[in-house]
This record gives C-alpha cells, structure tokens and sequence, in this order.
C-alpha cells in the first residue's frame, strides 16, 4: 500500500514538473464569466453575481469520469458527497447531510426533481445521462425567493445541452468490477433551415454487488442496481425570438436497497418506474423584454418489498416575465402553481399515512428587481416569493444582494435572506415514523435566516480566487418529543450554522488545469428538553472537506486527469452511547484518455485509489477499490 502511494506521489510530481515549464497565454476571464440563470431566472455573468454560484462545465464533468449527477458533483466547495452504498448518495449543501437532505432543491432544466413524501431527492431515480449535460449551477445559500420553499440551503440546476449541439450519432460503453455502462444519442434536424432539432437516447447502468468490506467482515454487500432510461429533446426556434423546448424521459429501476437504523440493518427489494414531460417556451420580446413559461408533468412509483410502496404524480404550471420599465430597473415577476397527488402504502403495517391518497397544491408569486446603482459598478437586487401551502399556509422568502465590481477583476458581494422547508407527507400525517414518531397536522415550517458574503478575483491572467462566508440562524426545525407510546412530530429545535468556503482555479500551461477549494463547517444544535434529534443529528457534516483536480493533456491524444477527495470523519449524535463513526477518508480518481481519432477515445479509469476499501457516511458498508475501462464513439 504505502508503495502504491509513493508512486502515485512520484506520477504527481513528474505530472507537474513538465507542465509547469511550458508557457501559455490563455486567460481564465471566459470560464468565469460563464453565464448563469439561476439566481434570477435571466442570464448573468457568474463573475459578477452576488450569490456563492459555482459552475460545473460538460468538460469538468467528463474529465472527473462521473457516472452520475451525483458523483459529478464532488468537489464543489460547501456540497458534501457521500455514497452510502451502490445505488443511494447523500448530497447536501452546508449541513444536514442525509440519504433523504430536505433543505436542497434540485432541478433538472427548470423542473423540480422533488418528492413531497420526505421532500427531498431520489438520486437513484434521478440518473440524468451526463453526457447531455451542458452545465450544472451550484448555489450555496438560499435560492428561495426565485425557486421557492425547500431551497434553504442551496440550488442544484441542471441544464442539458441544447439539440443543435448534439447533432450526429454519439455511443458510450463502460466496463468495470462492479459497474457496466451502454448510452446511446441520436441527434438529427429535421428541415432544411435547422430550427427544428431533435436528440432521442438510452442508457442502461448496472451496478453489481461490491466487494465485502471491512465493517461487513464475513458478509458481502447486497446492493445491486440496474436502471434503464431513455428519453428525447426537441427543440424549435420558431422565429429568431420564439423557442420552445419538448422533453420527456421515462426509467425502470430495479434494486436492493440496504437500510440502516442506528447499528441494525437489513435488505429488501425495491423497484421503481417513472416519467416525466416538460413543455418550455421562450418569447424574446425585445433586448428588455422577455416571457417564459414552463408546463410539466411528473410520475414515480416505488415498491420496496419490506416496507413502504409509493407513487407520486406532480403537475407544474408556471411563468416569469422580465421587463425594465424605467432606466436601472430590471424587474422579473412570476407566478405559478404546482399539483401533488400520491399514495403511499406499508405491505407490513409500521407505517400508516392518514389518508393513504392526498392531493396537495400551493400557489407563488415572486418580484425581484435588479437595480443598477452605478453602471457597471454597484448593483443592488431586491425580491421575494410569496406562497401559499395547504400543510403551512402562508409562507414568505425575501432576499437583499448588493454586489461592488470596481473593475473587470474583483467582485464583493453582500446578501440576507429568508427561507423555510415546508412539511413533508410523513411529518403531517403518518401514524408511524422512523420507528416511533408519529405526524402532526399542526407541524409548521422551519425556517432559515442566512447572512453571506463573498469575494471573486482574478489575480492574475491564469489564476482566480473565490471566498464566501455564511452564517445561517434555523429556527422551527421539525423534531419529535419523546413520549410513552409515539413521539409525535413538533416544531422544537432551533440551530446555527457558520463556516467559510475558498475555491481556486490555475491555469497553469494551455494544457494543464488546477481547480483546489476548502470548506469549513460548524454547526449548533439547541434542542428542547425531552426532544429527540434523531431528524436533525448535530455532527452529519463534516467539518472539514477539501477536493483538488489536475486535468492534464499530455499530447494531442493523451489527457491524464487526476481528482481528489478529502472528507472529515461524520459522528451524529443520535441519543446513543454506542454512536458509531466514519474515520476521515481520500478518494483518489485517475483517469487516462486516448483520443484515437476524431470519432473514437477510450479510457481506463481508477476509483479509490487511495484505500483498498473508504467508508463514506456512518452505519454503511464499505465503498472498495474499483477499476473500468470505457468508450466514446461519435458517429
């Protein structure tokens, strides 16, 4: 092992040693400049956005070798990563780290990937091929008062590549111990003028059961998934100011799921199926002037053998007009509704929703007006979502963003929000949760009051910098009091959180990229007397985390590229003198590309290389040591 690493460490060296004696002029103005639409529904420069926005590139993706939406988004200052298991992930953004995070909001092209039974995300189902992403906009901090409730702690918005950027045929084949890849896109126009575009795909994904790891001893990880999707674009410029975008996506997913409750666990059999259709149109009314709508539907149903079978439908009507009615004002306003409908049944009877089938609705509106100060100066933006929730009724999300750019290579940024995570289905109305709580009708929501601010430079023509610090006060967080017979659900606890996070990006040669961040966290719990924390453990983030990407073209047909993970042990305090730990880990990826032809590249890629074996999050088994080989043919 320790042999291994010296030469990993030698490779590393020798990496950057003749890297660095190349020269080169190439600036890194256009990568942070980046557009973005997130923070206000219109496209911004990231560069100048006074929000802590990190952008993730298709080229970053493919050179991390994600499988993924979740492992594409290791490495972002202040999101936690962690892989729980084969088929499950816990993804959070400053704190809370769990299977089932309620306080991120993830949407995929505009559409809310979101369940009301936890409120949260099912990163099994959500399996979006990476290879048609054009981007992924990661926010820390609230996105609340643009997208809404349950974007407290941060925005993750996928954007796929548009279909004239995926004309042709393109085909990827992996191969590893415990993971097997098909994907195949066909993009075609269909008229002579190329304003109608079409790109239809499959994928299939299987993972195998993992290797026994060290906390399994004798026993072999049950976790096998296989998941099966495909899916279409189109896409029709109706005129050179109207476009509208049809999408839809349909998957199988077939699984064992291991489920862990303090030190016991067990297996079950799971299987889901879903889809999905999106209806997007876009009217340019003048250079100031612009509407958006977006219609979707939405459908899962999941069946886990041993306990809860579910199935969720969603209809979201939705719109957003930008306009700037006098000179420094550009002002977005929105309105919408979106429809629940879901059922959720227990074949053992230790869950019982009351009713079984509930439909839901909550209504928005937001305004938000970015006002110009000082051109090209001063910007201040002011704006709020107000909505209306069956569970909570009345809710409301402003923000403050004032943001300084004293030239084209700085900007400070100022920003106070507001935000609340409104009940799930299982806190207000289930008669049995997480083994002995039981939902509460008058549960209300918890609420996040978060204060940021950051700074941008771009030190040198090769080398960027980016801080933020935050610090976010919670009030109302839904725990259970502690009671003979059920617990039930109550508003009881309150907390602070409050960290800083540093990212850097170096452009070292033309062909040899640096990308290193850090991030602090410390959080604080206060609960009531007679409460238990089981719903918001004090210690599941880790305090410290730190991540570094070389990606390194070698020569014209040879890129090397290397990620590493740096994770600090996770210790929730549970109400328990026997709460295990995980110790701090490395994840160490590379990845060797050759590009054969224009067409053809293949790769061969090694997962965990640090470790035989690293355990990411508590209670779970042991991820090991992989390795895969894979394709890109493009047709």
């Amino acid at each position: 092992m320790k042999s291994f690493r010296i030469i990993l460490s030698l490779l590393a060296l020798s990496t950057w040693l003749n890297a660095y004696a190349l020269d080169s002029e190439l600036s890194l103005e256009d990568l942070m400049n980046i557009e973005v639409t997130s923070i206000s529904k219109n496209e911004e420069s990231s560069f100048t956005a006074a929000s802590a926005i990190y952008v993730i590139t298709e080229e970053e993706i493919k050179n991390k070798g994600a499988q993924n939406l979740a492992e594409a988004l290791r490495g972002v200052p202040g999101v936690q990563v962690s892989r729980r298991t084969n088929n499950s992930w816990e993804v959070s953004i400053r704190g809370f780290d769990n299977l089932y995070s309620n306080k991120l909001l993830i949407l995929i092209d505009g559409r809310t990937v979101y369940t009301p039974i936890f409120s949260g995300t099912y990163w099994n189902f959500t399996n979006y091929p990476v290879s048609d992403i054009e981007r992924i906009e990661v926010i820390r901090g609230p996105g609340a008062s643009i997208w809404g409730s349950n974007a407290v702690n941060g925005v993750i918005n996928i954007t796929s590549k548009h279909t004239k950027d995926t004309i042709g045929g393109f085909s990827k084949l992996e191969y590893g111990e415990d993971f097997q890849q098909a994907y195949l896109r066909i993009g075609e126009s269909l008229n002579e003028e190329k304003t109608l575009n079409l790109r239809a795909y499959a994928q299939l994904q299987k993972y195998d059961t993992l290797n026994p790891g060290q906390q399994t001893k004798n026993s072999q990880q049950n976790d096998d998934w296989d998941h099966l999707q495909g899916g279409f674009r189109l896409d029709y410029d109706i005129t050179s100011k109207d476009a509208l975008r049809v999408s839809a996506d349909a998957y199988s997913v077939d699984q064992v799921t291991y489920n862990a409750i303090n030190n016991n666990g067990f297996y079950e059999d799971s299987d889901a199926t879903g889809y999905n259709l999106s209806l997007d149109y876009t009217k340019q009314i003048t250079s100031d002037e612009k509407f958006h709508s977006l219609i979707y539907y939405d459908f899962y149903d999941f069946n886990q053998d041993l306990t809860t079978n579910t199935y969720v439908q969603s209809w979201n009507f939705e719109f957003d007009y930008h306009f700037s009615p006098i000179k420094n004002h550009n002002i977005t306003v929105g309105a919408g509704t979106r429809i629940y409908r879901s059922q959720v049944k227990d074949p053992s009877g230790q869950l019982r929703m009351y009713p079984e089938n509930e439909t839901t609705q909550n209504y928005s509106f937001f305004i938000q007006d970015k006002i110009t100060l000082q051109p090209d100066r001063w910007t201040l933006t002011l704006g709020s979502k107000f909505e209306e929730h069956d569970y909570s009724g009345f809710e409301y999300q402003p923000t403050a963003r004032l943001a300084f750019t004293p030239n084209r290579k700085n900007t400070l940024w100022l920003a106070a929000s507001r935000a609340v995570r409104t009940p799930n289905r299982y806190e207000h109305n289930s008669n049995l949760f997480f083994g002995s709580a039981i939902g509460n009708h008058d549960v209300d929501s918890e609420t996040v009051e978060t204060y940021e601010a950051g700074y941008r430079v771009l030190a040198t023509e090769k080398l960027s910098f980016d801080f933020t610090v935050f610090y976010n006060d919670y009030s109302d967080l839904i725990t259970s009091k502690v009671e003979a017979g059920n617990d039930p659900i109550i508003n009881a606890s309150t907390a602070e959180s409050y960290g800083f996070e540093v990212s850097s990006n170096y452009l070292v040669t033309t062909d040899w990229q640096l990308k290193l961040s850090y991030s602090y966290f410390d959080f604080d719990l206060d609960q009531q007397d007679g409460t238990s924390d089981f719903l918001a453990s004090e210690n599941v983030t880790a305090q410290h985390q730190a991540s570094a990407y070389s990606f390194y073209k070698l020569t014209n047909a040879l890129q090397w590229d290397v990620t590493a993970y740096y994770q600090d042990s996770k210790n929730p305090s549970l109400n328990s003198t026997n709460t295990p730990s995980n110790s701090p880990f490395i994840k160490l990826d590379s990845k060797v590309t050759w590009t054969c032809s224009p067409k053809l590249e293949v790769y061969l890629m090694g997962q965990n290389l640090w470790d035989s074996s690293t355990s990411e999050t508590v209670y779970y088994l042991e991820n090991p040591r992989t390795f895969l080989m894979g394709l890109n043919y493009r047709f």
